[in-house]
């Protein structure tokens, strides 16, 4: 069981699934962008759509198989705050020069959530290699005695991933043959970690 969230993280990837390691084209030098700072945080991550009910397949008077179906992936995430490039980019808004934007084509995102095993020091990640995101709606009202804060909720729809055969791919650390930098390179295109020289 996994409690909590500890890290929503993305990158912009080509139509090949090739990490765009660049601060203007993608979203970091690296290409990887962590919601990691004080307010710039994420509050929620809920992915629907994982596995479909199977369907029975009858004969003979009786249930004599099952038919699966593929899931529905998505994710609904609720950010405290995004930065307002960060953000822009995410959602393939393009700049008019002027400090305005407009709706453009959308991204292929990867992304990685990582939550607590409730029972342990280890972590569980979803990991999404491809998909887009949208920003269905965004509610602003009046502050009172107290301020009225619209978060950036974003609706993330997962798209399958040839090498996994499927939308989603878990990992487990606490598994003896886990590997963090696999991980990374396997969700976000060829991620490697900057050096430390």
């Amino acid at each position: 069981m996994s409690v909590g969230l500890r890290l929503v993280q993305y990158a912009i990837v080509d139509d090949s699934r090739k990490l765009i390691a660049d601060a203007v084209k993608g979203l970091s030098a690296d290409g990887v962008y962590a919601a990691d700072k004080g307010v710039i945080s994420a509050k929620t991550a809920n992915i629907t759509g994982i596995e479909a009910a199977p369907t029975k397949v009858y004969g003979n008077n009786k249930a004599v198989d099952l038919q699966h179906s593929k899931g529905d992936v998505s994710v609904a995430l609720d950010f405290n705050k995004l930065p307002q490039d960060i953000l822009n980019k995410l959602l393939g808004r393009v700049s008019d020069g002027k400090g305005g934007y407009t709706k453009g084509d959308k991204p292929n995102v990867a992304m990685l959530i990582t939550s607590d095993d409730i029972d342990s020091n280890d972590q569980i990640y979803y990991g999404f290699g491809f998909g887009q995101l949208v920003r269905p709606s965004l509610n602003n009202g009046t502050n009172t005695n107290a301020e009225t804060r619209a978060d950036d909720a974003l609706t993330y729809s997962a798209l399958d991933v040839d090498e996994w055969g499927d939308s989603i791919k878990t990992w487990y650390s606490g598994d003896a043959n886990f590997d963090k930098a696999a991980m990374l390179k396997d969700v976000f295109g060829g991620y490697v970690a900057p050096s430390s020289n």
